[in-house]
């Protein structure tokens, strides 16, 4: 009887360690979220209009609405973390978080170590701005100049002139890059036009989505744009290829959400929100 009773206590202990650990016998990435009730997302806590925190310190912005309304349709609540945006794009999550809904754009090197739900939710222009009284009012005042970009994007990758690396559609490309430019990368693209407003003069111009040029523009911060955009990105929901739980279906739902999201408007309704403009059409199409 007593052999009975340690057999049994050992294994509720064991259950409920197991339980405790939030293993749950989930066999892929879907089933674990739905047995916890809970998503983690990564994004950026400095990246307005796309993702910041208001004055109440609570998640707002475009992005954030998204990956809300995406947990919702899975059935979750969405749970949201700030990792640098290079170690985001590194992949190899080790598990600290689900997915990121962060504006990535889907990259050639970025395949390499994470998944993308098809399709993209929107499309932004790649877009210079300048400090007033730089004088830099055209792409080939851009040469030979300091520019600032957000690290380990698609800007910093554009300017090193690594098109391959992009792996974009030859028409989502309107401009060749600038010659002979010192690139600045800090950890966000939003440092960029807030160290010029700070007052710091190692660079004039930065280059980011034309949302975040719009964003600073609206906040008075005395930019203004240069020229045309340069580029289009594809901005899609990313995760890790590296999880510890196979991630094929979270992907796919995801996707198929996306999918969802487009047809009924909602992307189109956030956008608007968010932009003013609606973002979600592919401009190469």
């Amino acid at each position: 009887m007593k052999k009975f009773l340690s057999i049994s206590l050992l294994f509720v202990t064991l259950v409920l360690l197991t339980a405790a650990c939030g293993g749950g016998g989930a066999e892929d990435l879907l089933s674990d979220i739905e047995e916890r009730g809970t998503i983690r997302v990564s994004t950026d806590a400095n990246y307005a209009p796309q993702s910041y925190l208001d004055e109440n310190g609570d998640f707002v912005g475009f992005d954030i609405d998204v990956a809300t309304e995406i947990a919702e349709r899975l059935g979750v609540e969405v749970e949201f973390v700030t990792p640098d945006w290079d170690v985001i794009t590194a992949g190899n999550w080790g598990g600290q978080w689900d997915m990121s809904v962060g504006s990535m754009t889907v990259t050639t090197d970025r395949q390499q170590v994470l998944d993308f739900a098809e399709p993209a939710y929107y499309f932004t222009p790649a877009q210079f701005a300048a400090a007033e009284g730089s004088g830099i009012e055209s792409l080939d005042d851009i040469n030979g100049q300091a520019v600032c970009v957000g690290l380990s994007t698609t800007y910093e990758t554009w300017l090193n002139g690594d098109i391959a690396a992009l792996g974009l559609p030859d028409s989502s490309f309107y401009a060749d890059p600038p010659t002979d430019v010192t690139i600045v990368p800090l950890q966000t693209d939003n440092d960029c036009f807030q160290s010029i407003q700070a007052g710091r003069d190692e660079f004039s111009v930065f280059l980011t989505s034309n949302t975040v040029v719009q964003a600073a523009i609206d906040g008075d911060v005395p930019v203004y744009r240069v020229d045309s955009p340069v580029y289009s990105e594809n901005l899609a929901v990313a995760f890790d290829k590296s999880s510890e739980l196979d991630d094929t279906s979270l992907v796919q739902r995801v996707g198929e959400i996306i999918a969802e999201m487009h047809d009924d408007g909602t992307l189109s309704e956030l956008s608007m929100k968010w932009f003013s403009e609606d973002l979600t059409m592919d401009p190469t199409q």
